[in-house]
C-alpha cells in the first residue's frame, strides 16, 4: 500500500479500519480527506495520523477497503446476557436511511417499525436521541442568549458534530472558547441515562449497557471522551447487520413507540439530522425563550434549508438582530474564517448535508450520494412538518425533567450534567523528532 496515495490510518483509530487486501491504491480516500473533509498535512512529519473520524473515506472507497470499526457483535453478546439491561437510543438521521438496507427507497421514514425491530431483537428499552437533541437545543439557546447579553465569545459555534469539534481542537485551538459548552444530544442523553434513568428504575450502572445507533463514525470517538456515558456506538450500517444476523426484517416488524422516560422529541429534535437543522431549532427556541411566542419564520427557515455548503441569514431573535450561518464541511469553515466576527451564531457540520450524509450510513453509489442525502433530509423535515410540537422547550418530557430533576435551563445542576469542556489537541500537529 502506497502511503502517498492512501489516507493514513493508525492501528488504534477508534472509528475506521482498512481491509488491506482490498485496497487498490487508487488514492480516492486521500483525495476525499484532503478536498472534501479538508485535512491536509505532510504524512512524513506528523507524530500520528490526523483523522477526525468522520468516515467520508468509507463512503467514497470504490472497493469497500475502508469500513467502520465494527462493534455490533459486542451488542449481540450483551443481548444474550440475561443479567444485563440493554438500552438502545436512535439518532434522528438513522430513521430515514435504515430502510435502504432492507430494499426501501432512501428517505423512507421508519420510526415505529425501527423501534419494533429493536424490541424484537431483545433490547429492554428503546429511546429517542431527539429527546437529547431537544435538551441540547434548550441549553444551547439559553447559552446563546447569555452570550448575546454579555457580548462574550461570539460567534457561538454549535458543538454537536464530533468530527467538527475534533477538527477545531486540532487546527483552531484558539477558537475553543467559541464552542457551545452544551453536550451533543448523545452526550446529554447518556448523562441522563446514567443518573435520572437509573434512579427512576432503581438500577445499578454495572448492570446496564447503553447502546446508541448513529449515522456517524465519529460518534465512536465522541463516546470515549471522559464525560460521556454511552457504552457502545454502532452505525446505521452496523445496525442493519445486527438485525439481519438476528433474522429480523424491518419491513415485517410490529410498529411500536419509544419508551416513555425519554420518548419522541419535537420536530426541532428530528431536524438535527440535516445541515441547518441545529441552527433552525436553536433559533426557534431562543426566540421563544425571549418572546414567549412561536415565530413562523423559524418553522420553515427557507434561507437555511438548502444543499449549499454555506448558508447565511440575517434574523431577528427577540430584540437581537443576528447574522447566522450553517456550514457544511471544514473547507467551508475555512472560507468564512476571515470574516468570523461578522457572525453571532454558526452551525458547523462536517458531512455533506449534515448527519444524513454521515460516514456510518448505508453505502450507496458514489454518484448518487447527494440526491440520496437530500431524500433523507426531506424525510426528516416532513416529520417536523407533521409534528404537533415544533419547539424543544415545549416538549412535555423536557418540561418535566427540568421541573423534577434539573430545575431550569442553565441551572447549576444542568451545567454539571449537560455541559462539557473541550481539549487542546493541537499537539498532534507537532513534527516527529528524529
Amino acid at each position: 500500500m502506497n502511503l502517498n496515495k492512501a489516507v493514513r490510518l493508525d492501528e488504534d483509530n477508534i472509528a475506521i479500519r482498512r481491509i488491506t487486501e482490498r485496497c487498490i491504491d487508487c488514492g480516492r480516500c486521500k483525495t476525499i480527506c484532503e478536498n472534501l473533509v479538508g485535512i491536509k498535512y505532510d504524512y512524513n512529519k506528523t507524530k500520528e495520523a490526523i483523522c477526525i473520524n468522520c468516515g467520508q473515506c468509507i463512503l467514497n472507497c470504490p472497493v469497500g477497503a475502508l469500513v467502520p470499526k465494527y462493534d455490533y457483535k459486542k451488542v449481540l453478546d450483551y443481548l444474550h446476557d440475561t443479567n444485563k439491561t440493554v438500552t438502545i437510543s436512535i439518532a434522528p438521521a438513522v430513521r430515514t436511511s435504515i430502510g435502504e438496507g432492507f430494499g426501501l427507497e432512501a428517505g423512507t421514514f421508519l420510526e415505529k417499525q425501527l423501534v419494533g425491530s429493536l424490541k424484537e431483537a431483545g433490547f429492554d428499552y428503546v429511546f429517542d436521541v431527539t429527546f437529547g437533541a431537544d435538551m441540547t437545543v434548550v441549553e444551547e439557546a439559553t447559552e446563546l442568549i447569555e452570550r448575546l447579553k454579555t457580548k462574550k465569545n461570539l460567534p457561538q459555534f454549535t458543538s454537536c458534530c464530533p468530527a467538527w469539534v475534533k477538527y477545531l481542537e486540532i487546527f483552531h485551538e484558539n477558537l475553543r472558547k467559541n464552542l457551545s459548552t452544551t453536550k451533543s444530544p448523545i452526550g446529554i442523553l447518556s448523562s441522563l441515562l446514567n443518573t435520572y434513568f437509573l434512579k427512576i428504575k432503581e438500577l445499578d450502572k454495572k448492570d446496564v449497557i447503553n447502546v446508541v445507533v448513529v449515522p456517524c463514525t465519529a460518534k465512536k470517538f465522541e463516546i470515549k471522551r471522559t464525560e460521556m456515558g454511552m457504552d457502545i456506538a454502532i452505525t446505521t450500517s452496523e445496525l442493519i447487520m445486527l438485525l439481519k444476523e438476528s433474522n429480523i426484517d424491518i419491513n415485517k416488524s410490529k410498529e411500536e413507540n419509544f419508551d416513555e422516560i425519554f420518548s419522541k422529541g419535537s420536530g426541532s429534535g428530528v431536524i438535527f439530522g440535516s445541515s441547518g437543522g441545529v441552527l433552525e431549532a436553536t433559533l426557534r427556541c431562543a426566540d421563544y425563550l425571549l418572546t414567549g411566542k412561536e415565530n413562523n419564520v423559524f418553522l420553515d427557515f427557507k434561507e437555511i434549508r438548502s444543499s449549499d455548503k454555506i448558508k447565511e441569514a440575517n434574523v431577528k431573535v427577540g430584540n437581537y438582530h443576528l447574522k447566522v450561518a450553517a456550514i457544511s464541511g471544514m473547507p467551508s469553515f475555512e472560507t468564512i474564517l476571515p470574516k468570523l466576527n461578522d457572525y453571532d451564531f454558526i452551525e458547523v457540520m462536517n458531512c455533506p448535508n449534515g448527519c444524513v450524509g454521515g460516514g456510518g450510513q448505508t453505502l450507496v453509489p458514489i454518484a448518487k450520494q447527494q440526491g440520496i442525502n437530500l431524500k433523507r433530509s426531506e424525510g426528516l423535515y416532513q416529520d417536523d412538518k407533521m409534528s404537533k410540537i415544533k419547539i424543544s422547550y415545549k416538549n412535555p418530557d423536557v418540561i418535566n425533567i427540568y421541573k423534577t430533576y434539573l430545575d431550569y435551563p442553565g441551572s447549576p445542576k444542568a451545567l454539571k450534567l449537560l455541559h462539557t469542556n473541550f481539549k487542546d489537541r493541537s499537539n498532534i500537529l507537532k513534527e516527529k523528532s528524529f
